[in-house]
């Protein structure tokens, strides 16, 4: 345990829905160490609706990146004002490093293992060792306070209205809200993060066959893929793709038995919602740090295949042109995943 008293600190994670999720176990742990201790969170002002009712936090600053450097450099010197004990830089980028310089002496940035993800990734040479998730990989900058994480996972706080918008918005879209649900998102940013719209189509007419209601989960550039699933099963699919807002889209999960999703933002919103998740995983892997974590989850991946991992963030299209670390899981993968689930829960 270190002998300095953390009195006021700051943590900056710009982007995006996933990473700043799990920075969330990293202030729960603050707290613990320190309850006292003032909490100020930074990051992009799209993003801020995530954290906004965090009890953890005492301070939630956002930026506009519109502003480009004049509006880095007018943050960066009201952080300065500020007078943090330990500033912790959770991104390590070049923002984030223009914001953090000069707010502390104590100034701590996470390790992003680049030069193991740049072996793993160009060679195949897999020099990480043990796999840290990136909680941990977080908390890492504050171990020498004393600070350690616990096995809760991450969490979110929709506040109360959320969730009283979804049970309205769950009716428009001809679902009774106490009706049983499991979700589906089928988006993510990167074409090789995304489980095949096939699959997902023929996955959803399976479970509507079994009279399985489900829930659609995305952004707008998810409303074509989201409007191809449910034409498989129109009565049973309910698509709420593109009408939620963050929080909102956190409090819908909670009507859900279980979620199938990609690797993505999303999945990582269900886990922070303590719904068991199914997590597809095509170029990315576990070193990189982003499977589910301490949460109820099942990971479906292609083991053995030599161009993987590919990318550590996803790419537009496979480099190789067969995408067989997605297509290669079937859709009785996911539901023989979904029965031991079902069965545990």
């Amino acid at each position: 345990m270190s002998a300095f008293r953390l009195n006021k600190v700051l943590l900056i994670r710009l982007s995006s829905i996933g990473d700043i999720i799990l920075c969330t176990p990293m202030l729960r742990a603050i707290k613990q160490a320190f309850p006292e201790c003032e909490v100020h969170f930074l990051t992009r002002k799209e993003f801020a609706p995530l954290l906004l009712h965090d009890p953890h936090i005492d301070h939630l600053l956002s930026m506009d990146t519109e502003e480009g450097r004049t509006g880095l450099a007018a943050m960066n010197l009201a952080l300065m004002r500020e007078q943090y004990d330990a500033v912790f830089d959770l991104h390590n980028n070049f923002r984030s490093r223009t914001l953090r310089n000069g707010t502390s002496a104590r100034i701590h940035h996470v390790d992003k293992r680049v030069f193991r993800r740049l072996l793993l990734v160009w060679m195949k040479w897999n020099r990480y060792g043990e796999s840290v998730p990136v909680p941990q990989r977080y908390i890492e900058t504050a171990l020498r306070y004393g600070i350690r994480a616990d096995t809760a996972g991450p969490r979110l706080y929709p506040p109360d209205e959320s969730y009283l918008e979804v049970r309205l918005k769950l009716r428009t879209a001809g679902m009774d809200p106490s009706q049983p649900a499991k979700g589906i998102c089928p988006g993510a940013k990167h074409a090789t993060k995304r489980w095949p719209a096939a699959h997902y189509v023929e996955l959803a007419r399976r479970l509507a066959g079994d009279g399985q209601h489900l829930l659609l989960f995305g952004s707008k550039e998810d409303v074509d893929t989201a409007a191809e699933i449910k034409r498989a099963a129109p009565q049973f699919v309910h698509d709420l793709t593109g009408r939620l807002s963050l929080m909102e889209t956190a409090a819908a999960m909670r009507h859900c038995q279980l979620i199938i999703a990609n690797d993505s933002g999303l999945m990582h919103m269900a886990t922070a919602m303590k719904v068991p998740v199914i997590a597809l995983f095509g170029s990315t892997v576990r070193e990189f740090g982003f499977f589910p974590y301490h949460s109820p989850a099942a990971v479906l991946e292609v083991d053995g295949l030599p161009c993987r991992p590919c990318t550590h963030i996803g790419r537009a299209r496979c480099p190789e042109d067969h995408f067989a670390c997605l297509r290669a899981i079937g859709v009785e993968d996911v539901l023989a995943a979904i029965g031991l689930l079902d069965a545990s829960s």
